[in-house]
């Protein structure tokens, strides 16, 4: 999040919003990681996660007092402040460099979001990592609400209000790689049910029909989120 968001819209979301862990992005996260950072750290369980399975140090940058409040008892530092804002290198972290740096669903938050990833590079240790998780806009509940005419903000989801970009598999790709980073594994959590698969299928059809040239386009239309793990080049 960015000063040129609503503080009311986050502060109008529901209390899980900053409880979540992402079990994936977790599994992602190197078992031999010392010290780990967390962008967006929010109430701090995705570290303390980390912290519980690797023994690692986890520091947290977090916007929201009130949420890094919460994370300052489950983690070893965390710091307010707004990625976008400062330089990191410059924050009064107490130990670097870090094995692991996390965006978990902060991406998409962000105005500048390479810029954010350009940022952090000098952070990273030797064979350190970037892992992020980003929502799928080409998801077939997407693709279903523009062929309705709709593109309708909620609360969370997708479609968050408070999300300023939007990503496919090959923008997320792009976006790490124009940053200055290889993506080493890119792993999709996919949302599915017979109905969604059934669009999928008709929609499939008319991508060979056309020659759209989308080979990848039933599995990125299932995908409802994105998990990636990329290294500075």
């Amino acid at each position: 999040m960015n000063d040129h968001s609503s503080f009311e819209d986050y502060a109008s979301k529901n209390v899980k919003y900053y409880q979540g862990v992402n079990n994936t992005l977790l599994g992602m996260v190197p078992s031999n990681v010392k010290q780990v950072l967390e962008i967006g750290c929010a109430e701090g369980n995705l570290g303390a996660a980390i912290k519980a399975e690797t023994g690692a140090f986890v520091a947290g940058i977090e916007l929201f007092p009130s949420a890094a409040e919460i994370a300052t008892g489950k983690l070893d530092e965390v710091i307010v402040e707004n990625i976008e804002m400062v330089d990191p290198v410059n924050l009064p972290l107490s130990r670097k460099p870090f094995d692991a740096i996390i965006f978990g669903d902060v991406l998409e938050h962000l105005i500048n979001p390479d810029q954010a990833l350009k940022k952090v590079k000098p952070l990273l240790s030797e064979n350190g990592c970037v892992l992020a998780s980003i929502p799928n806009v080409g998801h077939i509940t997407i693709i279903e609400s523009l062929l309705a005419g709709a593109w309708t903000y909620t609360d969370a989801g997708l479609l968050d209000k408070t999300h300023y970009r939007f990503f496919t598999r090959r923008e997320i790709v792009k976006l790490f790689e124009s940053s200055g980073y290889a993506v080493e594994n890119l792993t999709i959590i996919p949302y599915s049910n017979p109905r969604y698969n059934q669009m999928i299928e008709a929609l499939e059809a008319v991508n060979r029909s056309f020659q759209m040239n989308n080979e990848h386009f039933k599995t990125e239309a299932a995908a409802y989120q994105y998990v990636i793990k990329a290294r500075p080049v």
